[in-house]
């Protein structure tokens, strides 16, 4: 059993907004498997977006290839929206999605509004999915309709008659290989938190959570896409950082900071990130020494405390390594990039905007409710 799976019980799926929660079908053990990340989102025209996330298996070969012993997927499905302000809120947690065939087996599937090559053939619902804890109706089309998914769109109902369809979005798979990978990167962010070597714990953390904003090269089969990881991956992290740093540091501890800075800034998301940046100690104290035109009033990865001295919530980190920024900051000598400074100046800025509440809502999303009430 994979160690994120041994340290805690998975979370149950929660209630939220004129949704009902769904069960997750379970997988068959023989019929290996592969997990499967999709994320995309649409614009709402009142402004404010809904971001649709889908994680599970789907069996190797379709159920029409496999007659004798077809096998379910056991796919879920998240949906997040952020209003005008920034403030981002779970109105769907980890439904159950099934295949649409079965929703509706008499039902013309060509109907169903996707775009091309989305769109379903008249008698051919071959990964169409639906999930009973939608009131009004919400669909999801995986393409192609063979081998490895690489793309998703979702048709999602809002009121009677009335719909959203989200853009095309992106699929990753991992093999079975994923856990041991996994196991293997905890291993070591406990050894690093053990020896109380914050610097490298931050940064297999962000490694394992964010990989592109770390130096770290990146490792295989580990898909760099967020939605990825399950329930078990942001308690085993969480834990062992609690545990390390005797509940000082850790993701439910930054959540639980978080929540206090919403609560002070309900309607400006903004407001919100400064001020949670203000109580973990990101802020920068003092102007810079040196003109650093890149940089911004966030601390930067070399600037970090890491100590059991830095102020609560202060690990991990939520930013891009030093390393990551720089080597977009100035390409490589023969490339000419017009927008490189621009683009590393982001990812000092605003990149903490988008991340933040987009991390601390996964994180209250995915954590256990034991674990969430030790932060209190």
């Amino acid at each position: 059993m994979p160690m994120a799976a041994r340290m805690l019980k998975p979370l149950g799926c929660a209630l939220t907004v004129a949704l009902v929660a769904a069960v997750t079908p379970p997988v068959d053990a023989q019929s290996n498997p592969y997990r499967i990340a999709c994320e995309t989102m649409v614009y709402l025209d009142q402004g404010g977006s809904l971001t649709y996330l889908l994680v599970g298996s789907l069996p190797e070969h379709r159920a029409a290839d496999n007659l004798e012993a077809p096998v379910a997927p056991a796919l879920t499905l998240t949906v997040q929206g952020q209003d005008r302000t920034g403030r981002v809120q779970t109105l769907l947690s980890t439904a159950a999605l099934s295949d649409y065939g079965q929703l509706a087996p008499d039902a013309d599937y060509a109907q169903l509004p996707f775009e091309d090559p989305f769109r379903g053939q008249p008698n051919d619902a071959d990964r169409l999915y639906g999930t009973p804890a939608s009131v009004h109706g919400l669909y999801v089309s995986l393409r192609p309709p063979s081998g490895q998914p690489q793309q998703m769109q979702v048709v999602h109902y809002l009121r009677s008659g009335e719909f959203v369809r989200s853009r095309a979005g992106t699929c990753e798979t991992a093999n079975a290989d994923l856990d041991r990978v996994i196991d293997e990167q905890l291993a070591l962010l406990q050894d690093r938190l053990q020896a109380e070597d914050w610097a490298a714990a931050d940064r297999i953390t962000r490694r394992l959570l964010a990989p592109g904003s770390t130096s770290l090269p990146p490792f295989d089969p580990l898909p760099s896409h967020p939605a990825a990881f399950q329930p078990e991956l942001i308690n085993a992290i969480d834990q062992m950082w609690l545990t390390a740093s005797d509940g000082r540091f850790g993701l439910s501890v930054q959540r639980r900071l978080w929540q206090s800075a919403l609560a002070d800034h309900p309607n400006d998301g903004a407001a919100a990130v400064n001020a949670f940046r203000d109580r973990v100690g990101w802020k920068l104290a003092a102007p810079r020494a040196e003109v650093d035109f890149i940089s911004s009033d966030w601390l930067n990865e070399s600037e970090l405390t890491y100590s059991l001295q830095a102020p609560e919530g202060h690990l991990p980190w939520a930013g891009v390594s030093d390393q990551v920024v720089q080597a977009i900051a100035v390409p490589p000598a023969g490339v000419h990039c017009g927008s490189c400074t621009v683009d590393a100046m982001q990812l000092r800025n605003e990149h903490f905007y988008r991340y933040i509440p987009q991390l601390m809502e996964r994180v209250a999303l995915y954590l256990h409710p034991s674990t969430a009430q030790t932060a209190q």
